[in-house]
């Protein structure tokens, strides 16, 4: 491929998300880690580029012709916008991490106050050999299922009393053992610079990867949890500015486009 092929883009291709660190990684892989592909069910992914300019008018024929100008700034904006995530694609847009929660087991764990007709969900989905308790002292008073609760949702945990033992202490425990999970805590990490790799692909076989370095991609819009179609995720924002990259001979400062066929160097 040369300057001057000829290009339709109907793209389509892999994504790959990375953390920017410049102290793991190296400047060939633009300082990229904890590189990983995300989903195949990307709807868009975008660029949008921009110069802010100053200009400045003359004085001289009466009319404030523009006499010159000259750029003040410029911005990259980024956006993905996926139907098909990870929980580790999802944990970035909520500030968070994804922790794998080993499957266990749990003795003791408190319940709220109870009255008959209300629910609880447990600390841990995936719920199996329940046993709930109530705090009476000596001999305490063990819930059978479906007399005193029932389990509605065992893979949510989720429990809703039908009736309290006669002369029952409060609080009640459970003990319970729990699946495998993943666990997300929304806002438990600062801000954390991406980056974004996309190995393109058209119609007609040819291919173009695009390597952005650093950027600020947080939650773009809503996210709907409850909908009659398939939830959208979009991550966006700014391409930051790499100094380290600025004077690379394949790099910038900001963003890395490169064009090629199918051909493979013998």
């Amino acid at each position: 491929m040369t300057p001057n092929t000829p290009i339709i883009w109907t793209g389509q291709g892999p994504v790959q998300i990375g953390t920017f660190d410049l102290s793991r990684g190296v400047a060939d892989s633009a300082y990229l880690v904890d590189v990983y592909r995300v989903g195949c069910g990307n709807s868009a992914l975008t660029t949008s580029v921009a110069v802010e300019k100053r200009t400045i008018q003359e004085t001289c024929s009466g009319q404030r012709a523009t006499l010159d100008e000259f750029p003040t700034g410029k911005t990259m904006n980024v956006s993905l916008s996926m139907v098909q995530f990870s929980g580790r694609t999802l944990a970035a847009a909520l500030f968070g991490a994804a922790v794998t929660k080993a499957a266990g087991t749990v003795t003791g764990e408190v319940l709220p106050e109870l009255a008959v007709g209300d629910y609880v969900n447990l600390r841990y989905p995936k719920a199996s050999s329940i046993v709930i308790t109530d705090s009476k002292e000596g001999s305490p008073s063990t819930y059978v299922e479906g007399t005193h609760y029932e389990i509605e949702d065992a893979a949510h945990a989720r429990l809703k009393l039908l009736a309290h033992p006669v002369d029952h202490e409060e609080p009640l425990e459970v003990d319970y053992t729990y699946g495998e999970n993943v666990n997300i805590r929304a806002f438990s990490q600062s801000t954390v610079e991406r980056g974004i790799i996309f190995n393109g692909i058209n119609h007609a076989g040819q291919r173009g990867r695009l390597i952005i370095p650093r950027s600020s991609l947080s939650l773009d819009g809503d996210f709907s949890w409850i909908s009659s179609e398939e939830a959208t995720l979009t991550l966006s924002g700014q391409a930051l500015y790499v100094p380290e990259l600025e004077s690379d001979d394949d790099y910038s400062g900001f963003a890395r486009v490169t064009l090629f066929d199918d051909a493979v160097a013998p």
